[in-house]
């Protein structure tokens, strides 16, 4: 700890300065004038001491854990255990991606009082951040005259993906409302190979599924009802490589919008009764988690998604096609993150495409340049502009050409903005399952 003065000192010295003025017409104002500099710093030391040998205890009391875009309390726990009250001042600075309002907490702690307090900051990025060392000062309540100060370590602070659209699918949920948003059924009715229900015949029924042994014990025509299957697997593929990190709108870059769109999907497939895997790729394969049930498989993506990120190389499908080979034998549904707006990375798709539809129901998820959409339909407005705009076109016919060429392949592709991509992968995976493509 340190000691320095505080305002109240600073303002009797520089009175005592004043006073030196007066030294030019009577020297012996000089020497009274010392003699209160001297009688000032022996009090400011005398109270610094006091307050350092203070039973005063400040600590961080946890928040190591954060999620994007919602606001995060560091939280600080302060105990007095002496006799007098003090004023303790906790300043927190923050790193770059945080958004806060202030910095500063300051609380009055009365004698054998413990207090709780805490600044609020948003965190705008993803990932492990480290907190700076956040610093304290300590004063007797009322008395302005010396200050104590400390530091507390620094920390490291996990900063989650946003979860807001798992809050807004459970409140849905629970409100039976979701079946109305097209974005979840409850229960999968349809051509399943899990029963359901028998219920009695109805027309339209398909004469495949009449229950004949129910038909003639009930003496009336009865259908058996089929659900979609549970436990499936279903396996999140995130390209990291250079084209993820482009940003998007709001600073957020098409990583951050996949990876949301991927734990919302996670979730609802969970929620489903399906298992969830994740594999992170870019120029080598760097994560396979397999497909695991509940939960504790969704929150250990989240973990893994904390610090990912897209890396300036070349995504590697082939590493990705070998991956799936290595580790994923039983039929999947696998959704795969990626840019198709290269041209070139999408050729290398198409080629190692046909090795995993062989095996997994494939779907493509890609994020749309709404940059290059706009150039290729607006017009041109000089020279340059005819040229851009020629170049956009092609661009976008290229890609929508190899869409084609993966859709030939067996894959499903879906090319979405980022307001949309969510829902259309939760979307994708519903119409898949509907479909038994697994």
């Amino acid at each position: 700890m340190t000691i320095r003065p505080g305002r109240l000192s600073i303002a009797i010295a520089a009175m005592l300065a004043l006073l030196l003025v007066g030294a030019v017409v009577d020297p012996r104002i000089a020497i009274l004038v010392l003699l209160g500099d001297a009688a000032l710093v022996a009090a400011v030391f005398t109270v610094g001491r006091r307050l350092r040998r203070l039973p005063i205890d400040v600590q961080r009391d946890g928040d190591e854990r954060a999620q994007v875009d919602r606001e995060q309390a560091v939280s600080f726990r302060i105990a007095n255990r002496s006799h007098r009250t003090v004023v303790v001042r906790i300043r927190q600075p923050w790193p770059d991606g945080f958004e806060a309002t202030g910095d500063t907490l300051e609380v009055t702690v009365a004698p054998g009082e413990v207090v709780r307090g805490a600044v609020v900051a948003k965190p705008r990025r993803r990932g492990g951040i480290n907190l700076p060392p956040a610093t304290f000062e300590l004063r007797y309540a009322g008395a302005d005259l010396a200050h104590v100060g400390g530091q507390l370590a620094a920390i490291r602070m996990r900063v989650f993906p946003s979860l807001r659209g798992m809050s807004a699918y459970e409140a849905l949920r629970q409100h039976h409302a979701s079946n109305l948003a097209g974005a979840h059924r409850h229960r999968m009715i349809g051509s399943g190979r899990d029963f359901d229900q028998l219920r009695d015949y109805v027309p339209d029924d398909d004469f495949r599924q009449v229950n004949w042994k129910a038909t003639a014990r009930r003496n009336r025509p009865i259908t058996t009802v089929y659900q979609a299957e549970r436990s499936q697997d279903v396996l999140l593929c995130l390209d990291c490589g250079r084209m993820m990190g482009h940003a998007m709108s709001g600073g957020s870059t098409a990583l951050d919008h996949a990876i949301d769109a991927s734990v919302m999907l996670a979730h609802v497939a969970n929620r489903q009764g399906d298992r969830v895997g994740l594999v992170l790729f870019r120029d080598v394969v760097t994560l396979v988690r397999r497909p695991g049930a509940g939960m504790a498989a969704v929150n250990g993506m989240l973990e893994d998604l904390v610090d990912a990120r897209a890396e300036p190389v070349f995504p590697s499908y082939g590493a990705l096609t070998g991956a799936l080979r290595a580790h994923q034998t039983r039929r999947s549904f696998v959704f795969l993150f990626t840019d198709l707006n290269d041209p070139q990375l999408a050729a290398n798709l198409a080629e190692v495409l046909p090795l995993i539809t062989r095996r997994h129901a494939v779907t493509v998820v890609s994020l749309r340049d709404p940059l290059l959409d706009e150039i290729a339909s607006g017009p041109a407005s000089d020279r340059r502009g005819v040229y851009d705009v020629l170049a956009a076109r092609h661009m976008v016919d290229e890609r929508a050409a190899r869409v084609r060429e993966l859709q030939r392949y067996g894959a499903t592709v879906i090319e979405a903005d980022a307001d949309s991509i969510t829902t259309g992968s939760i979307n994708a995976y519903l119409n898949a399952k509907a479909r038994q493509l697994v």
